[in-house]
């Protein structure tokens, strides 16, 4: 008779299927490379981050623009739908009215300016019925042989077939003055998904919707992606390496400094304590 212990080591191919990582993602690898303590509790503990009021705002913006992209609504109504979205999803936390006071009119605008720039080209492809983003999915090889790839999966917000066009729309308050490596990669493994789909190599480009009033918007384009996914794929194979060199989480945790500084554990202080054994506090 085998045991499950047994059947369990049998599906064990590689390092990623050992601590029951099915696929990475660009947020992962970003994750991993940035703030690995961080990587550890969400993906290893399976620990979940609290969603701050900055990510809820760029979700809620992404809910109007979408409205407006896929079904022709106004842009007056998208705004107050992404607005009404904010407050909805914002009730129980804390400073609500002051952060709807603050964040209503930026809301506002940068549904305006999306919309406003994504109508040249015309309407997008809907993504499947069901989704809100088109999926994507390659492969990535951290080692020879076989079992050496593990998928890679993502989604992008805007693909235009007739412009051979992907358009992913970012919400900041910092006006980029080129890519940041998160958002090379990502624009980069777009282009390589939709190339190794279609055949041909798209056009990607990022379009920052600001906070500020004066120049509300940038584009950015991908125009050489090499390094950004080689980037990429040696932080796959890092992950996988250290992966490999330990047989539990707890040993992973031990061997990784604790950045308590780091903007991910702003709000986690709770997760921090239940791995390190008391409340983390920033230098």
């Amino acid at each position: 008779m085998i045991t499950k212990k047994a059947q369990k080591a049998k599906k064990i191919k590689t390092a990623f299927d050992k601590f029951d990582i099915k696929h990475v993602s660009v947020s992962s690898t970003n994750k991993f490379r940035d703030a690995t303590d961080a990587w550890i509790a969400s993906y290893l503990y399976k620990l979940r981050f609290p969603t701050g009021y900055a990510a809820i705002q760029g979700s809620s913006v992404e809910f109007g623009v979408d409205m407006g992209v896929y079904n022709d609504i106004d842009i007056d109504t998208c705004a107050e739908k992404a607005f009404d979205r904010f407050r909805t999803s914002t009730r129980m936390m804390p400073n609500q009215y002051d952060e709807l006071k603050k964040r209503e009119p930026i809301i506002h605008q940068m549904v305006r300016v999306a919309l406003e720039q994504l109508g040249q080209y015309g309407k997008p492809e809907a993504p499947q019925y069901g989704d809100r983003q088109h999926k994507i999915e390659i492969p990535v090889r951290f080692k020879d042989g076989k079992n050496g790839t593990v998928p890679v999966i993502g989604y992008l917000d805007y693909w235009f077939p007739n412009h051979n066009l992907i358009i992913d729309l970012k919400t900041t308050s910092k006006s980029p003055s080129g890519w940041t490596l998160g958002h090379g990669i990502q624009a980069s493994i777009y282009q390589r998904a939709i190339e190794k789909k279609i055949g041909k190599k798209p056009q990607v480009l990022f379009l920052y919707c600001l906070t500020r009033k004066k120049d509300p918007f940038v584009w950015l384009e991908m125009e050489e992606p090499e390094d950004f996914l080689n980037t990429f794929r040696n932080t796959v194979i890092t992950m996988h390496n250290l992966l490999d060199k330990f047989d539990s989480k707890e040993e992973i945790l031990s061997v990784i400094p604790h950045n308590p500084d780091s903007f991910y554990w702003s709000d986690g202080k709770h997760i921090a304590a239940n791995l390190y054994g008391s409340p983390s506090e920033g230098s």
